[in-house]
């Protein structure tokens, strides 16, 4: 019950932020848009969808708040379409800790390919684990257990990130930084 309350004040911090910002909404409503859509079009195959892709692209390229909104709203707006779940709260804060690990490390990731590409494998990991504690919240499984069987969609999910972040970077890069630009 506190991992839900925590997230909802964070939550909070997140959408208070944005408001402040003065980032445009228009792209990051489209961003928000391809995101589901990429979530529903890949849901037959587990863990592959081009949705950490892009967050990460847009903590790296667009902005910390704009990142923080997309991992705040892609995990509700999808539940709708996939499903709610005690997991919504916690895809929250895994995208999250994704994009503000990709923001403190931003000028290392900006200037190598190669580095951001494995950020992109680690972050299936990272993503994976953290979802993982809504099953120990909820279940009470063993920890050891849950991430050895969780094992294969992690790695699953950070190939699919290495993939998609090869496939659509520079689709990305022309296309909405056009428009915040």
């Amino acid at each position: 019950m506190v991992t839900y309350v925590l997230a909802i004040l964070i939550a909070i911090v997140v959408l208070y932020r944005f408001e402040k910002s003065r980032i445009p909404i228009q792209p990051l409503v489209q961003l928000l848009a391809l995101a589901v859509i990429g979530r529903w079009l890949f849901m037959t195959i587990p863990n592959v969808q081009p949705t950490t892709a892009m967050i990460m692209l847009t903590a790296l390229l667009v902005s910390l708040n704009g990142a923080a909104i997309l991992a705040l709203f892609v995990p509700i707006l999808s539940g709708l379409l996939l499903g709610m779940g005690p997991f919504v709260f916690f895809q929250f804060l895994g995208w999250l800790l994704v994009v503000v690990l990709v923001h403190l490390f931003r000028p290392i990731l900006l200037r190598s390919k190669t580095l951001f590409l494995l950020f992109g494998l680690l972050s299936g990991f990272l993503y994976g684990w953290t979802t993982n504690l809504a099953f120990i919240e909820v279940v009470g499984t063993d920890v050891v257990k849950l991430l050895l069987l969780s094992f294969p969609f992690d790695l699953a999910h950070g190939i699919s990130n290495v993939v998609f972040l090869v496939m659509i970077r520079p689709l990305f890069e022309r296309i909405f930084l056009r428009q915040l630009g």
